[in-house]
């Protein structure tokens, strides 16, 4: 099938045992993308009575057909599961080349089962997949793990957890490339009731197309457009997702931020001082919040180890709301009804 790799890698922890299955083009095509590819296998394989952080749950790691081309944005990749914070359907996602790279090593979509007796990695390329041991990378954070595994940029790809993945922190991230997340209903906690520390990716296959020359003609013009938007030309390189918080807000899809009091406090109509750190953007960017956000000073509170008191609600509103350098929409959910 072009456009797609043809092949579905299932790993199963318990029995240390690896297949492979075909993609089934029908279910491909029906259900469109990692996002739809993902939450189709999810049907299949999990019912409404599975605990999320059972072996009986399972993660799915997917791609769609345009990851791996070269497409803008294209190289994103979903992880859907059933999630331990909302007990339903959970939908991740993430960008960085990890996603990239695993379909380039010849799969599609990535199905993860049982529970690992003891801390475990998978490392997958175009030759094979193999497990290893990870009792040494347990404990170890997410910037640590990604280096002892090799990380190398667009190369050699490492997806793994953090302590709070490890402790079963509800809300807790899966990292890619060092500072990339899928985090929404926490698929960290999945991947750590499996004892899964990390996954290693590395691959140079290519995805077949139909017409290669109408698709470059098509990313041509799309780079044009995206170019010519200040928003994704400009604001996005600079702040990240956090400059949509005002446009959301003002279609009234952020209702946690509404109880906040308006999306001033995240987007920076204020000023960028509130919305990225009481020092600008230079907090956002690097001299100061670069080891809040990528987990120097701040993984003990991100990951959980700065008392779990605070990450399951112990914490009062003002703390939540940028006294410590949390990140204000997540750590305000139990102040708002979230379990």
């Amino acid at each position: 099938m072009k456009g797609w790799m043809g092949r579905i890698l299932i790993i199963d922890l318990t029995h240390s045992a690896v297949t492979t299955e075909p993609l089934d083009p029908g279910i491909a095509q029906q259900f469109l993308g990692g996002r739809g590819l993902g939450a189709r296998l999810l049907w299949d394989l999990v019912g409404p009575e599975v605990d999320p952080l059972s072996p009986e749950n399972v993660l799915i790691i997917a791609t769609g057909p345009m990851t791996a081309t070269g497409f803008q944005t294209s190289n994103r990749f979903s992880v859907s599961t059933k999630s331990p914070l909302s007990g339903t359907v959970l939908d991740a996602n993430s960008g960085g080349y990890w996603g990239m790279r695993f379909k380039r090593a010849g799969y599609d979509a990535l199905i993860i089962k049982g529970r690992a007796p003891k801390p475990a990695y998978i490392e997958i390329t175009e030759e094979g997949v193999s497990l290893h041991d990870a009792t040494h990378l347990w404990g170890k954070r997410v910037e640590e793990t990604s280096q002892a595994l090799g990380q190398d940029k667009n190369k050699r790809n490492v997806l793994c957890i953090g302590p709070a993945g490890e402790n079963l922190v509800r809300f807790a991230a899966i990292m890619n490339d060092a500072t990339r997340a899928a985090a929404r209903g926490g698929p960290g906690a999945v991947m750590g009731s499996k004892n899964l520390k990390a996954i290693v990716v590395e691959g140079d296959l290519r995805v077949e197309m139909d017409d290669k020359e109408r698709f470059r003609f098509v990313q041509y013009e799309a780079t044009k457009m995206l170019k010519a938007n200040p928003i994704t030309s400009q604001a996005f390189p600079e702040f990240g997702t956090a400059v949509m918080m005002n446009i959301i807000n003002a279609l009234g899809g952020d209702d946690i931020i509404c109880a906040l009091g308006g999306d001033d406090i995240v987007s920076g109509n204020q000023g960028n001082d509130r919305a990225f750190g009481g020092g600008g953007a230079d907090e956002m960017r690097g001299n100061a919040g670069d080891d809040i956000l990528r987990g120097r000073a701040g993984d003990d509170l991100l990951y959980g180890q700065a008392g779990n008191d605070t990450l399951d609600g112990g914490a009062d509103t003002d703390t939540c709301r940028g006294g410590t350098g949390v990140d204000n929409a997540t750590a305000c959910e139990t102040n708002v009804g979230v379990p």
